[in-house]
């Protein structure tokens, strides 16, 4: 089953009060900054982290639900929910597709305790593991409501459940067979949000060596571990055959890349031989866009992608013929793995469709709007202009998303 994520539903997650954002194989999101581009990725970022922690620490790690909830208008908010629709139930398609959200709200108890708060959450996943049959799991309180009639062999079983339990982090939690159309749909969800990945490389990290993993590594968020993905990435022939074609043409200098490991310890670091010098240049003397480049790249290249890869300003640092070599590769690395991208550059919007591209912008109000304009007003403005780039159009402040 082709399994994928068709959007993402936020309310009242930082500054996205009410965003229902589609997604498709490539996703890119531009605007001015603080619009809210991050905090879309944050909030899928907080999926996983639900699904790989529970939902207590998950809020607890980002300072409590008071810094996650939106902060303006004139009443605190009292609850913020994210949600994400897609397909990965048997009968699920783009018309009908399955749906996951989790919302946690926020109370004072009564009084005498009237100054104490407490977290409750709200918890639904519904699916189509039957055609024409749409089902739902419900965590509410202290029970768990299954409402599949073909699963669990009448129109509702009710079990209990801890009181802040997730369905995402405790699969054990849903009151169903495993091998189950609606157990496998579920564990499908739960495996793709903990794989969810954000990449905001960190170029001094990704100088250093780093240690040799023994499986396949993947490479982590701040690209702490690049020597140690190259390594495995050797293994995959072809992959490291058009990462270094692609290193060689954004960096004519680099004639080839070495992993080697360093004696008498278990870790690798990485070396670039280049054009006209003795020896080789170790990743820590490198350009500081020369790591960027190949931390891009290797992102892009990877063989083995989780379903969504979200990576922040992929335009920061970069030469803007980089640019239109990247906007290719990730059009063709969205056939392994969905990408949701953040940039600034009219350079890499020159080379999106409109169904790709999304404007960012921030209200008065202290909201975001995401999104700012539906392609087919996009569409418009680009024939009006006599198929002006899209880019150029953007940052002329035709297409919104301006400061």
């Amino acid at each position: 089953m082709n399994h994928r994520i068709l959007g993402l539903t936020v309310r009242n997650f930082r500054t996205l009060t009410d965003t229902k954002l589609p997604l498709g194989p490539l996703t890119v999101m531009v605007g001015p900054n603080a619009a809210g581009k991050s905090n879309v990725l944050h909030a899928l970022e907080f999926l996983g982290d639900v699904t790989r922690k529970g939902i207590e620490p998950a809020l607890e790690e980002r300072g409590g639900f008071d810094v996650l909830a939106f902060r303006g208008g004139r009443k605190p908010v009292s609850r913020i929910a994210v949600g994400i629709e897609g397909i990965w139930s048997d009968f699920a398609s783009e018309e009908a597709p399955d749906r996951y959200e989790l919302s946690v709200s926020q109370r004072r108890l009564p009084e005498p305790r009237h100054r104490e708060l407490v977290l409750s959450r709200v918890e639904r996943f519904d699916q189509h593991p039957n055609t024409d049959a749409e089902t739902s799991v419900e965590l509410r309180s202290s029970s768990v409501v299954v409402n599949s009639p073909s699963e669990t062999g009448r129109h509702k079983a009710q079990h209990s459940v801890e009181r802040m339990a997730s369905v995402l982090h405790q699969g054990h939690v849903l009151p169903l067979p495993d091998g189950t159309p609606s157990a496998q749909a579920m564990g499908e969800v739960r495996r793709h949000l903990s794989e969810i990945r954000v990449f905001d490389p960190d170029v001094r990290a990704a100088r250093k060596p780093s240690a040799v993993s023994e499986s396949e590594p993947h490479l982590k968020g701040d690209a702490s571990n690049l020597a140690d993905f190259l390594l495995g990435l050797r293994e995959h022939g072809d992959a490291w055959e058009l990462l270094l074609e692609d290193v060689r043409t954004v960096v004519p200098q680099i004639r080839n890349i070495h992993v080697p490991l360093i004696a008498g310890s278990s870790r690798a670091e990485v070396e670039l031989e280049e054009e006209c010098l003795r020896g080789r240049t170790r990743l820590s003397d490198a350009s500081w866009g020369t790591v960027r480049v190949l931390c891009m790249l290797a992102i892009i290249h990877d063989p083995n992608p989780p379903l969504l890869t979200c990576i922040e300003e992929i335009d920061h640092g970069l030469h803007p013929h980089v640019l239109n070599l990247l906007a290719v590769r990730l059009r063709e690395a969205s056939s392994r793995g969905q990408f949701l991208v953040t940039t600034h550059s009219p350079v890499l919007i020159n080379e999106l469709e409109p169904k790709e591209f999304v404007v960012c912008e921030r209200l008065p109000s202290g909201a975001s709007r995401i999104p700012a304009r539906r392609p087919e007003e996009i569409q418009r403005v680009i024939e009006k202009s006599e198929y002006e780039p899209m880019g150029d159009l953007w940052y002329s402040g035709a297409l919104g998303g301006g400061l």
